[in-house]
């Protein structure tokens, strides 16, 4: 099993771009490179020392497929696009699956009934990679995002890509924001409650999440105070 570890550099560079957000794509793709490499050298090894070093590569791999690719923002922009059609009139397959259920039994099979959606709306949003990854890796998507593992810790791709759903509402929130800056906040009473709530589900959705710190979380709580004020000053 030693003969598939690489010498110990390539090792800290693996792990070091795995948990670093700011690389460099080509930085990605190398480090992938690697892990891919250590996992076709393990995957005839069938003993039980092998398993767990076959799961971590695996995670670190997974997770560097998603910084290489940009598949985050892209997921974020699904999140958003699923949350916000649930509260507008626009007819919508989004509407017709629990993409965004907290039930993670729910949640699996709604993906899997709703893949079609899915890559249709992944198609609409995110560029040729995005559409090519989901749709060859579908079935691996919808396990991370569905199953909790045990004994993992948040940087695993399922905290990381459950995260997107805060992360992709907190943007969506800022944007707004800084729209009713422009205008010295001067906006209809309908646009302070529709942000006013997205505040309210943001930040419960960053609580419930291991991915948000204590200074994430009151960054944010600050943003939607001013709004949540002038919200109530608009009752």
């Amino acid at each position: 099993m030693e003969r598939c570890i690489p010498r110990t550099d390539n090792l800290q560079m693996v792990m070091r771009y795995y948990e670093d957000e700011n690389q460099p794509v080509e930085n990605y793709k190398d480090a992938a490179l690697h892990c891919t490499n250590i996992l076709d050298c393990l995957a005839p090894l069938n003993c039980r020392e092998a398993e767990p070093m076959k799961l971590e590569f695996e995670t670190v791999r997974e997770n560097l497929e998603y910084k290489m690719l940009e598949l985050k923002p892209c997921l974020a922009r699904f999140f958003t696009r699923t949350y916000l059609i649930q509260h507008s009139r626009n007819s919508s397959c989004l509407k017709d699956y629990s993409f965004l259920d907290k039930d993670l039994t729910i949640k699996r099979d709604e993906y899997i009934e709703g893949e079609a959606c899915f890559l249709k709306t992944i198609k609409s949003l995110c560029g040729t990679d995005a559409m090519e990854y989901y749709t060859k890796n579908y079935q691996k998507f919808v396990t991370t995002i569905s199953t909790e593992p045990e004994d993992a810790k948040c940087s695993h791709p399922h905290f990381q890509l459950n995260s997107l759903q805060c992360r992709g509402l907190e943007l969506e929130i800022i944007l707004r924001i800084d729209s009713l800056k422009e205008r010295k906040y001067k906006g209809s009473y309908a646009e302070f409650t529709e942000i006013n709530q997205m505040c309210e589900d943001a930040q419960k959705c960053m609580e419930e999440s291991c991915a948000f710190s204590t200074d994430d979380r009151k960054s944010f709580r600050r943003k939607c105070k001013k709004i949540n004020h002038l919200y109530k000053s608009e009752l």
